[in-house]
């Protein structure tokens, strides 16, 4: 049985016990009347009755109430543990702030979030002000301000609080403030959770989902039945399908068609087998385009394991195919004039040799270079020269069959192949074509230009059966067409082959010739016409070959020039001359000047004058004794220099003449301001006199020309009487050549010195 009865109603049943028990306990005895000690014994036994009954209802009560405290102390015990546990289960820590003690209780789930237990801790509301972050701490002490000002019932913040390792912890705190029945806030009590890997999860998700929205790669989610749920801005704008339009649909909805089935299984057999599968893939956009992508694809699974979607990310990849294709193309193609280039070009050449060698097939590869193409580029401007490259790649790819390749090497070299030319013939007149077609002016600004070309032709299979080979003597009768005049072309023989060599080895000698002193300086005299006498020499080179003997200029000036030492021999020679010019004048001799070639490289230098400068001052040579001669085509390449050049060598005092006259473009409006003396005639006009009539007119005007400027001329090659006179008649001033007398030595040229 349980007491259920207040402290006051348990203290008025005992004085109405009491007092009912004295009153009737007295009302009895009187009533018994009984006398002396029998009355004394029973007013004892009365109290003893009473005091034992009243201790026992006393214990009674006293049990009861133990008891009753035992209980609820158990149940609060209980209580507390399962809010505890609760609180460790929510991962929450609990805190009770007294605000009239300003004691704080952290509990131990609280401090251990932080990294210290309830003692290191403290108590005190200002340790918790202490391991706010910096940048939360303003805010935090504001809101727990207003809290208190405001008495608001609830609250709720976020904040960051210093763990015991120097990290930072976010928590969220909820609690509640509680008043005083005057309506003061007597305590501020609530629970605080360690988030802060929520918070960096959820700063993951938003940079993920940040990313997801942002990304340039489209992203599309199935789910496991492959039901589309959801896909990105990405996705609409490369397919062009908005979200709305592929919500629940499938994914073949883009299909192409251009995959079969086995592709398909494939794909699905690689995401079952591996969780992914990555490669390219042809779909289709909205408006009915096919393109090409770049696709990743992976299965999602759940914490059981189970899969729930699949994600697909794909990238357009159209632009890169172009480029590639572009590169592809520029890779094997010239992009000036768009025809294939010498890698496209070689490997076409190998395909041709595999097909000939298994068909039994023959062909034939031209190579061919633009005859005097730099003047073209230096006079006119490189952007003419890449005009007319153009323009001739134009041209000869219309005129030629689809079956060929014609191809631009670089520069102004070009090549040829017909992997089907049955006969030299046939390649003979596909030569002539080029030939044909080049000739024929290519406007260009409303102006005629002319170009011509010279080629060589080497056919396979019996000139060679590889890349190498084949090209090696295609170049090998390109230089035989050079050296045959230019404007034809030529075929590869087997000889060539020794020649090429023996330039290499020439070359080498060469070389050496300069170093052991084996060139030797021949003079070739210059007469006046009108009295046949010796007024001049002209310097040339030779090569005395410790083997060979004396090797002709016209064998070894070709390979100096293309190796680049003519411009060592040319500094040589000139030096040599100006020796010997001025040894003769201390002899005595009345020779007027000495002539000597400047090439074309050393005329190009823009040191030139310089160099003639030092030689004179160095030999003590009279500059008027010096003439140097200039071939017009050099003049031509570069006018404006060779206008600063020759005026330098004027200043100097040196006589200036235009060699091999004629056989250039010069224009006669820069011939009569450029600083010179002579003209000299070349001599392939000179041969024909007096019977060729073109020679005679082609003469006739040159030294019409140089009589009108003032100039003195001189023509070359004469080789018998009548052209002499012939040319006299025309008002010639000069004449050499082998009926005059050949290039001799000094010492030779002085002894059988006479006036023819």
């Amino acid at each position: 049985m349980k007491l259920q009865r207040s402290p006051l109603q348990l203290t008025l049943f005992y004085l109405l016990f009491a007092a009912l028990w004295i009153l009737l306990s007295d009302s009895l005895l009187i009533w018994l009347g009984l006398d002396g000690p029998l009355q004394v014994a029973l007013e004892i036994l009365k109290g003893l009755v009473f005091v034992t009954i009243t201790a026992a209802l006393l214990y009674f009560s006293l049990n009861q109430y133990q008891h009753e405290q035992r209980r609820v102390q158990l149940h609060l015990q209980r209580n507390e543990e399962r809010l505890a546990q609760a609180m460790d289960a929510a991962q929450e820590g609990m805190w009770d702030w007294d605000l009239k003690s300003a004691r704080v209780f952290f509990s131990h789930r609280y401090c251990d979030m932080l990294g210290y237990t309830p003692e290191e801790f403290g108590d005190s509301q200002q340790v918790w002000r202490d391991h706010l972050h910096p940048d939360d701490r303003d805010l935090a002490i504001q809101r727990l301000e207003a809290l208190l000002g405001e008495r608001q019932p609830y609250y709720e913040n976020i904040f960051r609080l210093r763990h015991r390792d120097g990290s930072y912890r976010w928590l969220h705190s909820r609690g509640q403030l509680l008043l005083d029945e005057e309506g003061r806030p007597s305590r501020f009590i609530g629970t605080s959770s360690d988030i802060t890997q929520r918070r960096a999860d959820e700063d993951s998700l938003r940079q993920a989902a940040a990313v997801f929205d942002s990304t340039q790669e489209g992203v599309l989610v199935t789910d496991n039945t492959r039901r589309i749920v959801h896909v990105n801005p990405a996705f609409s704008r490369i397919t062009g399908f908005s979200a709305e339009e592929v919500l629940g649909k499938e994914p073949n909805l883009f299909k192409s068609g251009r995959h079969d089935t086995a592709f398909y299984q494939t794909l699905w057999h690689a995401l079952d087998q591996r969780g992914s599968w990555s490669g390219e893939i042809w779909n289709r956009r909205k408006s009915g385009e096919v393109f090409p992508m770049w696709q990743c694809i992976r299965s999602i699974h759940d914490e059981r394991g189970k899969l729930s979607h699949y994600v697909a990310v794909f990238s357009d990849i159209s632009a890169l195919k172009r480029s590639q294709r572009e590169l592809d193309f520029l890779a094997h193609h010239d992009p000036l004039t768009t025809l294939p280039n010498r890698l496209l070009f070689s490997e076409r050449i190998e395909q041709a040799l595999q097909r000939a060698g298994r068909d039994k097939l023959r062909g034939a590869l031209l190579l061919f270079d633009l005859d005097h193409f730099k003047i073209v580029n230096e006079s006119l401007g490189h952007n003419i020269g890449d005009q007319l490259l153009k323009m001739i790649g134009e041209r000869l790819a219309q005129c030629l069959a689809p079956q060929l390749t014609l191809a631009r090497l670089g520069g102004d070299e070009f090549g040829l192949l017909s992997d089907d030319c049955a006969s030299a013939e046939q390649a003979s007149l596909l030569a002539q074509l080029l030939l044909d077609e080049l000739a024929l002016p290519f406007m260009i600004d409303g102006q005629p230009l002319f170009i011509s070309a010279s080629i060589g032709i080497s056919l396979f299979p019996e000139d060679g059966d590889s890349v190498e080979q084949l090209m090696r003597n295609a170049d090998s009768a390109l230089f035989r067409a050079k050296s045959s005049g230019r404007q034809t072309f030529a075929f590869y023989s087997q000889d060539m082959t020794a020649i090429a060599q023996q330039r290499v080895r020439l070359e080498s000698e060469l070389r050496q010739a300069l170093e052991m002193d084996q060139l030797r300086v021949h003079y070739q005299p210059i007469h006046r016409l009108d009295d046949r006498r010796m007024i001049g020499v002209e310097a040339l080179i030779r090569w005395q070959h410790p083997q060979r003997g004396l090797v002709a200029p016209g064998e070894f000036i070709p390979i100096a020039e293309d190796s680049g030492l003519i411009g060592a021999i040319d500094a040589w020679i000139l030096e040599h001359a100006c020796s010997q010019m001025q040894a003769w004048r201390a002899e005595g001799s009345d020779l007027e000047f000495i002539a000597v070639n400047v090439s074309s490289r050393l005329f190009g230098r823009g040191d030139l004058g310089l160099r003639v400068e030092q030689v004179l001052r160095e030999t003590g040579l009279d500059p008027a004794c010096l003439e140097l001669e200039v071939t017009e085509s050099a003049v031509m390449d570069d006018p404006e220099h060779a206008q600063v050049i020759l005026t330098q060598l004027r200043e100097l005092g040196v006589r200036l003449a235009i060699d091999d006259f004629g056989t250039g473009y010069s224009s006669l409006a820069r011939l009569k301001r450029l600083p010179v003396h002579k003209l000299k005639l070349d001599q392939s006009f000179v041969q024909g006199l007096p019977d060729d009539h073109e020679d005679a007119a082609i003469a006739r005007a040159v030294i019409t020309l140089g009589q009108s400027l003032g100039l003195r001329v001189l023509a070359e090659g004469i080789e018998e009487e009548s052209q002499a006179i012939f040319l006299r008649g025309l008002g010639c001033n000069l004449g050499q050549g082998y009926w005059f007398g050949r290039p001799q030595p000094a010492e030779q040229l002085m002894s059988s010195r006479s006036t023819v």
